[in-house]
């Protein structure tokens, strides 16, 4: 195999597959990156058994062929080479490849094509295609919540249901909850609900733009996941378990709602936090002053024996109890403020022990639950 190509164009889709290189490789030929030419262009395959990812990029092909080239130093040697244009040179017989740039030369051993395993066909599913931004954020607002317990895998992943009138997805750690919903005509016929895992959403989010215009299509089959955009395709299998009915601990109504700006108090959480022990430490906030459904202050304080305190006062028009403590992990505040989109932030809850509410408030679609700490 002999070909050339642009090393923008190189770069870019080895760090596209790059993620689905597998790390702990027991069969050798998962940690490279497949290479073939094809009629749709020089074909990139990284596929670690759990996640594949498979995409295209433009080349002059002189002799057809394939290979798999270490994946740790295809993504070295591409992104330290001199020039913007590349050959790779692939010699069967001799089991290496040449990479040319300008004056630069390396020579690789590389591993038979033959030795990739095959990605997952596509077989009958239900697929339904969504504009390349609201994608983005509903990825960027669920994945948040995603647990890293791998004893509950099915919470390592965002719960994904469709039909007809639109999609949601949903994600839980147990500790909070993260929900956006997009309604619009998906086309689709019946329901689906599957659980997703977010490993494989984060690189398709990673990869998406706030202001595209591409339609991203997705499919859902009994076993797996596709995601489609550009030349590029995300493969994975779907994640098995009872998701929690999380529709029951929604709140119906809110005894205390608390407005501030967005930015305002993601500075201020931040500014306090410094004083935190560490990610699990929590932050309490109460109201003072000002009457009821008038401008008053969010009292944010962190208190660490060892270290010291925090306090910052913070503006906000309350509606509702005024009477309110609540101690919440700054992590998990933090986390939800850095995704939203709106100027001002609402804050709603029952009481320190119930669900802490956290919505935009120029947006119904989207809902943030997490739990407070008490004792």
């Amino acid at each position: 195999m002999k070909v050339s190509c642009s090393k923008t164009a190189l770069v870019s889709g080895v760090r596209t597959v790059y993620k689905a290189v597998s790390q702990k490789a027991t069969n050798l030929v998962l940690s490279g990156i497949l290479v073939e030419t094809t009629a749709d262009g020089l074909r990139l395959v990284a596929y670690d058994l759990d996640l594949g990812i498979e995409t295209f990029i433009p080349v002059q092909v002189e002799r057809e062929g394939s290979f798999v080239f270490p994946a740790k130093q295809f993504a070295d040697i591409t992104g330290n080479l001199p020039h913007s244009e590349v050959i790779l040179d692939y010699s069967e017989s001799a089991g290496s490849v040449d990479v040319i740039s300008g004056r630069t030369h390396f020579s690789v051993k590389t591993m038979p094509a033959k030795n990739f395993p095959e990605l997952p066909e596509l077989v009958a599913g239900k697929t339904w295609s969504m504009p390349e931004p609201e994608l983005r954020k509903m990825i960027r607002k669920t994945a948040i919540a995603t647990s890293t317990d791998t004893n509950r895998s099915y919470l390592m992943g965002i719960s994904v249901e469709a039909d007809e009138e639109g999609v949601s997805m949903v994600a839980t750690d147990s500790f909070r909850l993260a929900y956006r919903n997009v309604e619009y005509s998906t086309g689709l016929t019946g329901k689906i609900v599957s659980i997703v895992p977010a490993r494989m959403l984060r690189e398709v989010e990673r990869n998406l733009s706030a202001d595209g215009t591409r339609e991203v299509e997705i499919c859902i089959t009994d076993r797996h996941s596709f995601v489609k955009f550009g030349n590029t395709r995300y493969i994975t299998r779907l994640l098995e378990g009872q998701f929690p009915d999380y529709r029951k601990i929604f709140p119906e109504n809110l005894s205390t709602r608390i407005t501030t700006d967005t930015n305002s108090f993601l500075s201020a959480i931040g500014r306090v936090s410094v004083m935190c022990k560490d990610d699990l430490s929590a932050i309490k906030m109460s109201y003072t002053g000002g009457e009821l459904d008038s401008p008053g202050f969010l009292t944010i304080k962190v208190v660490t024996p060892e270290l010291g305190e925090a306090v910052e006062d913070l503006p906000v028009s309350l509606q509702g109890n005024a009477e309110m403590v609540v101690s919440i992990r700054a992590k998990y505040l933090k986390e939800v403020l850095q995704v939203l989109e709106s100027d001002d932030v609402e804050i709603g809850f029952n009481s320190g022990r119930s669900p802490v509410c956290v919505k935009e408030t120029d947006k119904e679609d989207y809902l943030y639950l997490v739990m407070p700490i008490t004792g």
